[in-house]
Parts: structure tokens; sequence; C-alpha cells
């Protein structure tokens, strides 16, 4: 299925470059217009795809952006995240709808017309925080971002060629302003990278090829971690075997590693997929525990080992290269996450969409915006009211 009309479609990117793949996934399907709150994913999208002549806009604010769907009289806007605005009806995708942050279970779900679950997983987070019910409409389709990998269209550019296994390092971001009471008392946030990134590199840069592929929501200041990482390597003289990335997509550098370290990102699911060890650093090990709970931001770990100390670092990683002991365990977990892994989940997913569309199509532009905006502000303020309830009534729903 390939695009045949221009569905006067938008897609909404509002905080960091990996909501890009998405919406690279979907867009020779469907058309549209993209709209970019920072100007880095607009220049990211204009000079990364430039081959694919994206339509795309850098949006300053969400007054310009929906100022510019009324101007494109966009009838059904596409979402990667928790961010929507009013006008067109709304379609939620996500982009690291896999994750065992409690992201998905947001109340924020309520003001989509329309969801697509990656798998059962995700379904069944949201559907025990008592959300689903609420949902206008969803379905289950996969996880597209695979397809190119299935397909063995995914374009890999080897970072060595020197013979030795190669690990990867794929932290989430650190949080700024961090909410303790809602992670768990981490003073990182859900991240590694603080805790663990310089340690990872003094315990394995002599033996491996180590990858740091970063999250792409990177918050710089003088002399802050990465800072520290780039000096850790040049006084290591580790350039040779310790490279860096920061890019929208974390596949092909999954394509190259005999092994993941990660800690509680979508990223470990990813990477459930290449049927690799992986091994997790505890970004708070007095507090974060392995569970069989898929409300915990921990359900993955029953995977691999988990560190909480320099020195498990190097035995952890040599003894997972050598043999692969959860192997049963994480496909198991995979099979549960990811619907259908089959090279035809972003087909599923445009279809979906599309069909979606067409209930739409012929509705005056009009008459479809005043009332999805109508129904956009009324499902906000009770996913509003919700969610003062929860804070104020029920301490067990507080970040959800």
């Amino acid at each position: 299925m390939q695009n045949s009309k221009n569905y006067k479609i938008g897609y909404y990117l509002v905080t960091d470059i990996q909501h890009i793949p998405p919406m690279i996934r979907l867009y020779p399907y469907l058309g549209g217009v993209v709209f970019c709150k920072r100007r880095d994913i607009y220049e990211h999208i204009k000079e990364k795809y430039a081959d694919q002549n994206i339509e795309v806009y850098h949006c300053k604010n969400r007054r310009q952006a929906q100022r510019m769907i009324r101007e494109h009289r966009i009838r059904v806007m596409i979402y990667p995240s928790y961010h929507v605005l009013y006008g067109a009806k709304a379609v939620e995708i996500f982009h690291g709808g896999l994750s065992d942050k409690n992201y998905v279970e947001s109340v924020k779900i309520l003001v989509y017309d329309y969801v697509l679950f990656p798998g059962e997983k995700t379904k069944d987070k949201v559907d025990r925080s008592g959300y689903l019910r609420w949902i206008p409409r969803w379905d289950i389709i996969g996880y597209p971002k695979f397809d190119p990998l299935l397909k063995k269209t995914l374009d890999v550019k080897p970072l060595f060629n020197n013979g030795r296994k190669t690990v990867l390092y794929a932290p989430t971001w650190i949080s700024q302003n961090v909410n303790f009471k809602m992670i768990k008392f981490s003073t990182h946030g859900e991240s590694s990278l603080d805790l663990w990134g310089k340690a990872i590199v003094r315990a394995l840069h002599k033996d491996v090829n180590l990858i740091i592929k970063y999250h792409s929501r990177i918050y710089r200041k003088p002399g802050d971690i990465y800072e520290q990482i780039d000096s850790l390597i040049k006084e290591l003289g580790a350039e040779d075997k310790v490279k860096i990335s920061i890019d929208d997509n974390i596949l092909p550098y999954m394509a190259q590693a005999d092994l993941m370290i990660s800690d509680i990102s979508t990223a470990c699911y990813e990477w459930f997929h290449f049927d690799r060890p992986i091994v997790f650093a505890n970004p708070s090990p007095e507090h974060y525990i392995v569970s069989e709970d898929i409300g915990s931001n921990t359900y993955a770990w029953q995977a691999g080992d988990v560190f909480g100390r320099e020195e498990d670092i190097l035995p952890h990683v040599m003894s997972n290269l050598d043999n692969d002991l959860y192997n049963d365990k994480r496909n198991e977990i995979f099979k549960y996450t990811v619907f259908q892994p089959d090279g035809h989940a972003t087909e599923r997913q445009a279809k979906a969409i599309i069909d979606f569309y067409k209930k739409y199509e012929n509705i005056p532009y009009s008459w479809l915006l005043l009332t999805t905006t109508a129904t956009r502000r009324c499902r906000r303020s009770i996913s509003k009211f919700m969610n003062w309830w929860y804070q104020k009534f029920d301490k067990s729903r507080i970040g959800k």
C-alpha cells in the first residue's frame, strides 16, 4: 500500500528527534504535513530525510501550529507523544509505547479519538489503569519501527571492524525537575547515565567495543555527564574502542551489537527483537528491584542480569556474552509486548488510519473543526479533573 491520495493529515512532533521515526514510517503511505515545535527536529528532518520530500514546518508554539492546521484544512492529526492540539481528529501512535515507564498509563490518553497500541502489554497497562474503556476507539497493530529490519532494508553503518565483541549502552534520558515520589526515590530519574555512565566506560573499554547511544532528549550544560564521559574516553585513550552517537533511530546500532546495557527504556524492548543478551544498569540500587508486575517500571528486568555495583559490570557482560541464560524469558516478554512482528506493522497502521480518516472525509470542514475542538476541550477538562482527583485521593496514581 503506497500513498495514492493527498490525505489532509498532519503530524505534530514536539520534544525530540526520537519522535521522527514513527512519522517517517507512515509518510510514504499517508503523505500529509509535519509540524515541529522545536527547530532541531525540523532541521533534522530537512537534513537526514531530504530525499523524501516531506512537507514540514517549524511552529514556534501551539497557537501557530493550530493556525496552520486550519490553513491546511487538516482533518486528522497524528501524535507520537502525549501532546495534542485543538482542531482535527487525534490519533495516538506512540514513539515509545513499549516502555515500562508509567508513560502509557497517563490520563492524557483520554483526549485522543483513536489509539493504536503496539501490543497486548501496553493495552493491558492502560486497561488496568481504568482508562481503556473511555478511549473512543483503539486497535493493536504492532511496532512499525521494526519493519525495515524485518524487510532487511535497515541502513547499518558498522562503527568497528576489529573482530571484538560490541556492547551497546543505551540509557534513557535524564529527567529534569524530577518528581522523586513518582520515580521511587532515584535522584537520577530512571536513567542510569549519571550513576553508571563513566563506570561502564572504565569497566569495558579494554575488553570490548562500546557504543554509547544517548537518548536524543539531552539537556547540555558545562561540566555535565556528557562532557565528563567525553573527557574520560580521551583520558583512557579509548577513542577507537568507544563511540558516541546521538540519532533518531537506535536500531542500526542495535543491529551491530552483541549485547546491550540499558535501564528503564523502550530501548530494552526494541533490543528484545534481536534475541541477544541484555544487562540492566540499576539507576537506584537502594530502591529498584526486578518485578513481575506489568505496572512496574522494572518488568523488563526479568530478562537479564541487573548490576548495582561497579565491580559487577564486566563479569555480568562477559558471562552473558558467553552464555545467554535469559533467552526464553526475553522472548516470552517480547511476544507479549509486540504484536505480530512480521514486517507489515506499518501497512496495518496506515490502513487503520486511512479507514478512520474516511469516516470524516466528507464532513464540512468548519463543522468538523467546531465539533472536534468542543469535544477535545471537554475530554481534556475531564482528564484534568481525573488527574486532580488521583493526586488528591489516590496517591498510587500520582504521575499517571
